[in-house]
């Protein structure tokens, strides 16, 4: 007995002891469902969470156990993945890797304590969903305050809509490297770069010698681009005077973000949900997939716009604090990259976090009085410090990983050291290591690199403090190097954060090597560098009709191409390709042809080499014996009109002029030396 009432009065202290703090649960439920959206004038079935485009906010408060259920009503699986959370590998939301998808007409539950604060993010991990509108935000508050307080907050959600299905979209863009420049205005011709003169065409030429193709910033033609599902909206309740803390996500699949605020420099006080020692920037660069919050201060007599312009310049997304006239954030110049040195295009992917400095505009087609009205840029990530040190125990056992960026553009196929995930799937490491990945970008474009389940240093120059991020941008052809202690377990994503480029094989898994779990079957269910795509071009001339069928996925292709002169003559190849990298490939197949009622049927062996200046060579040889060499290339002349020329060692060639009207239906007149001249229409699918 006297045991039973000692046991009840020391539960009575414990309980009544202000020290004593009981977590909290924390519970949300949605469905995940179909709805109709319209952004554009146009109606589209969009994927909603919660009914809302984004989804709703979820708030936790550090020392919660957050719950959240989701319920899928649509016909299709889906998945939720917590962007920048450090979890139990189970709730991480990766399906076939960490967890089951959550199949259709079922519901799956998260859960998992509260450890950090900080703004993120949640999205599908499954298919193209997250372009469809499966995002939201994610807000975790730290149980005392933040660093710095702000009379208000807001949640930006920052990202890209189009109406096209995004399966098509991906579709175009392995069809056509350069699908919707003509849409985006951003078409790189000869006549653009000879109307800036001598300067532009040896940048051009600088290029091609180097086997690089005109540079762009971004891969889709998006028909706009929101905030918190909406082109424009107010903050209301906002006085003169007062302070707003603005959440920042970037949640677009594929866009890069500049922001800039009307009402004077934006201090940045934490980046990916990590706090950072605080400093100003007058405009602020968000590579996808980043977060960061930045204080603003609304000034007296106005409404301030806070806008957000996609890198490309082809739209933007606005936020308005404060009563009164508008006063309009500074217009971001639209980037003309044909202008630029590889050089400068590093310079100009190198932006936006840190020291301002001045631009070369002139060089870029830009006026001085535009460069002046636009001067600062930010340098990448140099500002960055974390308050605290955040280097590792130096007797940790090292790792380094070296990770080229690599991309083929022809085949819109993006990989890891000329790998895409179906063909080296894992990163191998073991726990208690301070691991370094050494991320160098060879490539043309600026890639997103995020890590699951961890937070690395990027080695900034900072030192000691260098800044905590889970998602770093890696300019084009230029090298970031990032550390991480493993001290996890299990299997995590590591991947491109470009939607597109992350589906096409831009992907690795990161795995210890006591505890992995990792099924290699699950990547055909979930990634599409093994997915096929299909082409098929027609052309109807007057003095012959022709065209190609091509069935192709990352590094395989069948390909059937055809002609006929009306006369019963024709000439068909039929062959199978392998790709090994953006400049070489071989082949195997036969040649069909009939030329005045001759036919001679041969098998063909061989290979596709890209030289300087962008010119394929084709040599091949055939059962016969006999060799031929090939040269190909093509000119984009001006925004709709380019030429294709093919030669080879047996006196054949063709001379092709294509106008196109739009990515459907082209224009064209050739020249070949089998069937004269003539014009017709080209259709492709």
């Amino acid at each position: 007995m006297n045991d039973m009432i000692k046991m009840l009065v020391l539960l009575s202290v414990v309980l009544s002891s202000p020290s004593v703090v009981w977590a909290k649960l924390v519970e949300y439920q949605f469905d995940v469902d179909y709805k109709t959206v319209n952004f554009t004038g146009k109606a589209v079935q969009a994927m909603t969470v919660g009914g809302t485009l984004p989804a709703p906010t979820i708030e936790a408060t550090v020392g919660d156990t957050l719950r959240v259920t989701f319920h899928n009503k649509m016909d299709v699986e889906t998945s939720v993945h917590w962007h920048g959370i450090l979890l139990p590998n189970d709730q991480d939301g990766v399906p076939y890797l960490t967890a089951p998808p959550i199949a259709a007409g079922t519901s799956f539950t998260y859960e998992y304590p509260v450890i950090h604060h900080g703004t993120y993010w949640y999205r599908s991990h499954t298919g193209l969903q997250e372009q469809r509108g499966v995002y939201g935000a994610l807000v975790f508050h730290p149980k005392e305050g933040e660093q710095v307080e702000a009379d208000h907050e807001a949640v930006v959600v920052l990202s890209d809509w189009t109406d096209e299905d995004p399966n098509q979209v991906m579709h175009n863009l392995k069809k056509s490297d350069d699908y919707y420049a003509l849409k985006k205005d951003s078409v790189q011709s000869w006549a653009k770069v000879i109307q800036q003169g001598s300067k532009a065409i040896k940048h051009r030429l600088d290029g091609a010698l180097m086997r690089m193709g005109p540079m762009d910033i971004s891969d889709v033609g998006y028909d706009t681009f929101l905030a918190n599902g909406q082109k424009t909206f107010a903050l209301p309740n906002i006085k003169a005077g007062e302070t707003v803390r603005l959440r920042l996500i970037n949640a677009g699949a594929s866009s890069y973000f500049n922001v800039a605020y009307a009402g004077g420099p934006m201090t940045i006080v934490a980046a990916d949900g990590v706090d950072v020692v605080p400093f100003d920037v007058v405009r602020q660069r968000m590579a996808i997939a980043e977060t960061y919050d930045v204080i603003v201060t609304v000034p007296d007599h106005g409404a301030y716009e806070f806008r957000a312009t996609s890198q490309d310049g082809t739209g933007y997304s606005s936020v308005i604090m404060g009563e009164g006239v508008l006063m309009a954030a500074p217009t971001m110049l639209k980037p003309e990259p044909m202008m630029m040195d590889h050089a400068m295009h590093n310079d100009l992917d190198h932006e936006n976090h840190a020291g301002m400095k001045k631009m070369d505009h002139a060089a870029m087609g830009h006026s001085v009085e535009e460069a002046e009205a636009q001067a600062t840029e930010m340098m990448e990530y140099e500002l960055l410090r974390s308050p605290t040190p955040t280097h590792f125990n130096p007797a940790n056992p090292k790792r380094t990983v070296q990770l080229a960026l690599t991309g083929d553009m022809e085949r819109y196929a993006w990989s890891f050291n000329n790998k895409v995930l179906s063909e080296s799937s894992q990163i191998m490491i073991r726990r208690g290591e301070t691991v370094q990945f050494v991320l160098e970008n060879k490539t043309m474009m600026a890639h997103p690199i995020h890590l699951h389940g961890h937070f690395f240093r990027v080695l900034n120059g900072q030192g000691d403090s260098a800044p905590l991020k889970h998602t770093v941008n890696v300019p084009a052809m230029k090298t970031v190097t990032i550390e991480f202690l493993a001290n996890e377990e299990k299997d995590w994503f590591f991947h491109c954060h470009n939607l597109y480029h992350m589906k096409s094989g831009m992907t690795r898994v990161v795995s210890y090597e006591a505890t992995t779990q990792l099924d290699k079957a699950y990547l055909s269910n979930v990634y599409s560098d093994r997915h096929w795509f299909y082409f098929a071009d027609l052309s109807v001339q007057s003095h012959f009709t022709g065209g190609e069928i091509r069935a192709e996925n990352t590094c395989n292709a069948f390909n059937v191409e055809y002609d006929w002169n009306y006369e019963g003559d024709y000439e068909v190849e039929a062959t199978y390709e392998r790709s090994f990298n953006r400049f070489f490939e071989l082949y195997i197949g036969g040649q069909f042809e009939r030329e005045d009622g001759d036919v001679d049927n041969i098998a063909v062996v061989g290979a596709h080499y890209l030289l300087p200046l962008l010119i394929e060579m084709d040599l091949r040889l055939d059962n016969e014996g006999q060799g031929r060499l090939g040269f190909s290339s093509e000119l984009q002349l001006t925004n709709r009109t380019s030429f294709e020329w093919d030669i080879n060692t047996d006196h054949e060639y063709r001379l092709q002029l294509e106008y196109e009207i739009n990515k459907l239906v082209s224009i064209v007149g050739s020249r070949d030396d089998q069937y004269d001249w003539g014009v017709g229409v080209e259709v492709k699918f």
